[in-house]
């Protein structure tokens, strides 16, 4: 597997950048992603909009993966777990449950991002989350702060985390992509993993969600993301 992946060494630890938009931490026995705002398909077909259908499925899936054939022992999500508030009798939300419970023995943390935190004001949606998530049954934890865990920082946005305190921050809400340059004016943008002076941005996990053209400062690092590995790009 880590021949697919790009190796991050930063304050004495090794992260692999992987072509799921995904982070391994072996150290930890952690898989760390960012961004996967379930239920948002739902939500725009709800609204006349054509959106890819069993995007949420397809995504679900991959977490499964990726926590079996790393063996891994928690998932981290850097925030936007969901778009909007789901209410306990939607199908999104029903398949949001199976597949928690299918998750059993793996322990996933979410740390509140944005869309998150407006679902979460809807009082359907808030006693859902809390009633399904934070059961004494489920492994499923959220937390509106930053989760330390030294050297390493976790949070939504980074530009909201707290002072620099000296730890290597990830984080995710930017969702950057980048342009390939030397193309026609309409070039593709590639997802990538953004590494910063102060930390890393993570390319959105989501199957359906944008992304935003980032211009990297000079010393920063920008790998990008295909569909079999992961290369540096600058």
């Amino acid at each position: 597997m880590k021949e697919r992946c790009a190796a991050l060494e930063t304050h004495g630890e090794t992260l692999w950048l992987h072509p799921e938009r995904a982070v391994l931490w072996p150290a930890r026995r952690t898989v760390i992603v960012a961004d996967t705002h379930f239920g948002k398909s739902a939500l725009f077909g709800r609204h006349g909009v054509a959106v890819p259908a069993g995007s949420d499925g397809h995504d679900r899936e991959r977490l499964s993966r990726l926590i079996r054939e790393t063996g891994a022992e928690r998932l981290l999500v850097l925030g936007d777990f969901l778009h909007a508030p789901l209410d306990g009798g939607d199908r999104e939300a029903q398949d949001l449950r199976a597949w928690a419970d299918s998750m059993r023995g793996t322990e996933i943390r979410v740390i509140a991002g944005n869309h998150d935190r407006a679902a979460s004001r809807d009082p359907a949606a808030a006693r859902w989350m809390t009633r399904e998530f934070e059961g004494q049954e489920q492994d499923v934890h959220w937390q509106e702060q930053d989760l330390l865990e030294p050297p390493l920082r976790f949070t939504h946005d980074a530009e909201r985390a707290a002072p620099d305190d000296g730890l290597f921050t990830l984080s995710g809400h930017i969702h950057p992509v980048v342009r390939l340059a030397g193309l026609r004016k309409r070039a593709p943008r590639v997802p990538v993993f953004w590494q910063r002076c102060s930390g890393l941005v993570l390319p959105s996990f989501g199957s359906f969600t944008g992304g935003y053209v980032v211009e990297p400062d000079a010393g920063d690092h920008v790998f990008a993301v295909g569909s079999e590995s992961v290369v540096r790009f600058r």
